[in-house]
């Protein structure tokens, strides 16, 4: 067991740090190449927070934990909706505009409707996989094309192209490794205290792999920028049901427990709703809805 704590929390450490390198990597990369700020928010920080879970979920097919990279992703996406946004929402009530929530938001509920869809059969097969990659795609698309012209993105003090590059390469090397260790500390840990790897991915695992979110959207609110963190949760959010579950597919395919198909996919979902309608009111998600997302988080794990 002590084996299994230590891979999970190195793992863990090479996750949160992987992440936030990839992120600031990426952000410094759009700068140099006078990428709009907007696109760092829907996209480039989407995919960069997504990174652990992805290599999370192929890592658990190489080692045959379908339950692990299911967990992983459904967790991973209830926590970054009832746990990451309600966190920053707590330290600033967020501010969303209605374009964000009709195509970003939209985006995010279509893609845990299909993974529901997809997973009804108990498999998510190749052709499921291929299916999630061309929504993904499509996204980028209709992403792409409701960017409004603006201005190039604000500089922040970046040290350069170089620099850029190496937080990239550094978090490349960082993120596979750490998601070998936590996987495998997961899996262990596991079995050694009876408990069902799909509880482990749904809590451990998905809070895990959630931190680069979550270190993001604390850092985004300190600063007040609600677009970054909306576009974070949200994009992070499609690619998980998209990018990351198709990957993973791809490797093997993927076998779905009825736990999930009875209750953690629907619940996944509900949080989508909820998240939307407390969004859609008045466009900003105040303190108090934030809170009651807390609570919520906590109770659908006591349910």
């Amino acid at each position: 067991m002590g084996v299994s704590l230590l891979f999970l929390a190195l793992g863990g450490t090479l996750l949160f740090y992987g992440g936030d390198w990839l992120v600031d990597g990426i952000q410094r990369l759009a700068v140099e190449f006078r990428i709009p700020l907007v696109i760092v928010a829907f996209v480039v920080m989407g995919f960069g927070t997504s990174a652990p879970e992805l290599f999370v979920a192929v890592q658990a097919m190489l080692s045959a934990a379908p339950d692990v990279a299911v967990g992983n992703v459904v967790g991973s996406n209830i926590a970054n909706l009832l746990l990451v946004l309600a966190l920053a929402a707590l330290i600033k009530p967020l501010a969303i505009a209605s374009d964000i929530l009709r195509v970003d938001g939209g985006a995010m509920l279509l893609a845990a409707l299909s993974f529901g869809v997809v997973a009804q059969d108990a498999v998510v097969s190749r052709a499921d996989a291929a299916t999630l990659l061309l929504g993904m795609a499509i996204y980028l698309l209709l992403r792409w094309h409701c960017l409004e012209d603006e201005e190039n993105a604000e500089t922040n003090g970046t040290k350069g192209l170089a620099t850029a590059i190496g937080w990239c390469v550094a978090a490349l090397i960082a993120l596979p490794v750490g998601a070998y260790l936590f996987i495998d500390g997961a899996v262990g840990l596991a079995g050694s205290l009876g408990i069902s790897e799909a509880l482990i991915g749904l809590t451990a695992v998905a809070i895990g792999t959630s931190l680069p979110e979550m270190a993001a959207c604390v850092a985004a609110a300190l600063r007040r920028q609600p677009d970054l963190i909306l576009g974070g949760i949200l994009g992070s959010n499609v690619f998980n049901g998209t990018i990351v579950l198709g990957s993973a597919a791809l490797v093997a395919p993927i076998t779905v427990a009825d736990s999930f198909i009875d209750y953690w996919i629907p619940i996944m979902v509900v949080a989508s709703l909820v998240s939307l309608v407390f969004l859609r009111t008045g466009f900003v998600l105040s303190r108090k809805e934030a809170s009651v997302m807390l609570v919520g988080y906590a109770v659908v794990f006591l349910l």
